[in-house]
């Protein structure tokens, strides 16, 4: 298998994508389907999000932010604190990020799409690595309305990366590698733009969280355009 790691929205499209987005979505999405959420739906803005609730009813949550804020109507914002069971549990959630969902809107059409975070990094590896593909697609999402490269997701990538079963890596997705093995990763993270944003926006408990590796066995499987957990 061939790895390739690309930053932010690829111009490229592949049939077999990884998704990471370390703060927050990746890691927000694998713990509401970790504790019980029947399916996430991204889509790609707020109206979109209020549209699908209308159309959809029942137990629907509206899950999002744009540049870290709540959007106003919005149950929750993407914190994987705020998916507790008791939240979550039975509930289909419509989700919207800056980063992630506009990412995943572009590959609606991918063979094989999962998302990706330090928590299910070795749940990820050992899931794309049994499906016997010839090519998979890394994308390390950063900020991408600034066009920005941010380290947590090049290591988030890096950790995913470093667990597959491959045969052949891009440079990129070597660097993400090396950045991953690199011991003093954490505190660079944490020193970061992005954790530095979310902890002035009043995010800052999130991080550890979100650091915090290989605590999920979920993989979220994106079919028909919703995403679900799967236990690897």
């Amino acid at each position: 298998m061939q790895v390739e790691l690309v930053f932010g929205l690829p111009e490229e499209r592949c049939r077999n994508v990884v998704v990471v987005d370390v703060f927050r979505s990746s890691t927000t999405i694998v713990a509401a389907l970790e504790n019980g959420a029947e399916e996430v739906i991204p889509v790609s803005s707020t109206e979109e999000a209020f549209r699908l609730r209308k159309e959809l009813g029942g137990e629907t949550l509206l899950v999002g932010e744009e540049m870290g804020i709540t959007p106003e109507g919005f149950d929750l914002n993407i914190s994987p604190r705020l998916m507790k069971k008791e939240t979550v549990e039975g509930k289909k959630i419509i989700y919207r990020s800056t980063n992630l969902a506009r990412v995943v809107s572009e590959f609606l059409n991918a063979e094989n799409l999962v998302v990706g975070a330090l928590t299910n990094s070795g749940a990820v590896a050992r899931y794309v690595s049994g499906l016997g593909l010839d090519r998979v697609m890394v994308v390390a999402c950063g900020l991408i309305p600034k066009k920005m490269i941010t380290l947590e997701d090049v290591v988030g990538a890096g950790s995913i990366i470093s667990k597959l079963d491959y045969d052949e890596a891009s440079d990129a997705a070597i660097i993400a590698k090396l950045a991953y093995e690199n011991k003093g990763w954490r505190k660079a993270v944490e020193n970061g733009y992005i954790a530095k944003y979310l902890r002035e926006l009043g995010w800052g408990q999130d991080i550890e969280y979100c650091l915090s590796e290989d605590i999920s066995n979920v993989v979220p499987v994106l079919k028909n355009g919703v995403l679900k957990g799967v236990r690897v």
